[in-house]
């Protein structure tokens, strides 16, 4: 079992630290039809096309997530296949999302995710939904993610919350990444060093899970901040088993960050996969006012 993590971590790296095309003017000038909906006092802009978010906004933080179309996201699978394992399938590939918006609900549904390699073609289909929903809180987003394989083909690993285009919330260095016992400031600590590096090491990742042992422990509960404020993140997951697990990248062309929920999974054909909930919880202020839905859940667990 730990050969076959490795083995998808490896893959994901892989997929990961190709090179992505970056168009050279400014973020936020490319043109693309985009939904919009306002979730509490959350605004989430998606594209049209692929559903993949381009912005997230709120009067907190201010913008926290901006993004070009062509390198937004929401979900991301790997599909191996024998022709060519690292094949993913993602939303930023795909093509006629389907969107319903309501004054406290946005669904995102997929019926055929697109493959990150068009000449090799994967037998079959796989379908995916995203759910955005306002909490009872009055101040979270609940996220949540359905996957169905009506492929032969197995999905190893699905990305789920998939943030991808996260900005600074102020400077670089003021922003911090906390989770349980875990403080960092990602735009600074992932950027690479003036000096070479070896071609081969890659420090713009970082990964981060749970032991399973306490309910604080990194990589469940989480927090992205600024001078202005930010979001928090959790699941509700029923037990402290180890993982998932929670990776950054810093995209340094862009200077953006991507934050990754890792589910290392075996769904076979006519499997279908369904994410925890998902609390996102943007707020104002230091970390320490994104905590409030989080120990209110723990204390309803006790």
């Amino acid at each position: 079992m730990r050969t076959l993590v490795r083995r998808q971590t490896f893959l994901l790296m892989l997929a990961l630290g190709m090179p992505v095309a970056v168009r050279a003017e400014p973020l936020g000038n490319e043109v693309s039809a985009s939904v919009s909906a306002r979730l509490h006092r959350l605004q989430v802009t998606l594209d049209s096309a692929t559903g993949s978010i381009l912005r997230l906004e709120h009067p907190g933080p201010g913008t926290v997530l901006e993004i070009p179309a062509d390198q937004a996201s929401m979900v991301d699978l790997a599909c191996p296949i024998p022709q060519f394992e690292p094949l993913r399938l993602a939303s930023r590939f795909s093509q006629n999302a389907q969107i319903r918006t309501s004054p406290t609900e946005v669904v995102i549904h997929w019926e055929r995710l697109g493959a990150s390699r068009a000449a090799f073609a994967l037998p079959g289909r796989v379908s995916a939904t995203v759910t955005l929903k306002a909490a009872p809180d009055g101040r979270s987003i609940i996220l949540g993610c359905r996957v169905e394989n009506h492929s032969p083909s197995a999905v190893r690993q699905v990305l789920f919350p998939d943030l991808l285009g996260l900005i600074p919330l102020g400077s670089a260095g003021e922003t911090e990444f906390r989770s349980g016992p875990v403080v960092s400031r990602p735009f600074v600590a992932l950027a690479k060093p003036d000096v070479d590096q070896f071609y081969a090491v890659n420090q713009t990742f970082a990964q981060f899970t749970s032991t399973g042992k306490e309910p604080a422990m990194a990589g469940r509960w989480l927090d992205l901040s600024g001078a202005k404020g930010g979001f928090s993140l959790f699941p509700k997951r029923s037990q402290w088993d180890a993982g998932p697990i929670v990776m950054l990248q810093f995209r340094e062309r862009a200077n953006r960050l991507r934050l990754m929920v890792v589910h290392d999974v075996n769904l076979t054909a006519g499997q279908r996969w369904e994410s925890d909930e998902y609390w996102l919880t943007p707020h104002e202020g230091d970390w320490a006012k994104g905590r409030g839905p989080f120990e209110a859940w723990l204390e309803n667990k006790k």
